[in-house]
């Protein structure tokens, strides 16, 4: 798409926003999901996406013509968002984490996953520092195979192999603790 200016969409010195809708829709319902949490419902990105068009139209005439229309939009829905954001309250009840709160009063099991992170961080500081690393970029930061294997200048199959390695290392560590997991 052409860069276009807000003098390209004026029809008879009114703003054609059907037009500006057509044709940045998609462009602000990007801007607008990569900005906001995962949380967010589809119908709050729709009041959000709707909410910039509404104000780039309020605002046409205090507008430059001559910028392009997408700096513009930018602007407002990264406006837009900050302020939904900065409006929205959080309001938990306690009855939504009862279930929650149950299972960690849970003495037992709290005590087994403590045990069991003993254990993995005891078999961590075992490794070699080149598998610690790897290990900490697949399973802390989520980095792909591939990723890690670029960042360290290690090939692909060695990156997979000692992730094996140390997975394996860790379950082996584990049942010798007493926990049990499946082959």
């Amino acid at each position: 798409m052409e860069k276009k200016n807000l003098n390209d969409y004026l029809v008879n010195k009114k703003l054609d926003i059907d037009q500006i809708i057509d044709d940045y829709y998609g462009y602000i319902y990007i801007i607008v999901k990569n900005s906001v949490s995962i949380a967010i419902t589809d119908e709050d990105i729709e009041e959000i996406i709707s909410d910039v068009f509404v104000a780039i139209w309020k605002n046409s005439k205090s507008l430059l013509p001559t910028i392009p229309i997408k700096s513009y939009l930018a602007g407002i829905a990264k406006n837009v968002i900050r302020n939904k954001y900065r409006k929205t309250e959080l309001n938990y009840s306690i009855s939504d984490y009862e279930n929650n709160l149950i299972d960690n009063f849970n003495i037992d099991k709290i005590t087994e996953e403590n045990e069991q992170e003993k254990i993995i961080q005891e078999a961590l500081r075992k490794l070699k520092a080149d598998e610690y690393e790897i290990f900490i970029l697949f399973y802390y930061e989520s980095r792909s195979v591939k990723e890690i294997a670029k960042m360290l200048n290690f090939s692909i199959s060695k990156v997979k192999t000692t992730l094996h390695r140390v997975r394996k290392q860790i379950k082996r560590n584990l049942e010798d603790g007493g926990y049990s997991y499946g082959k």
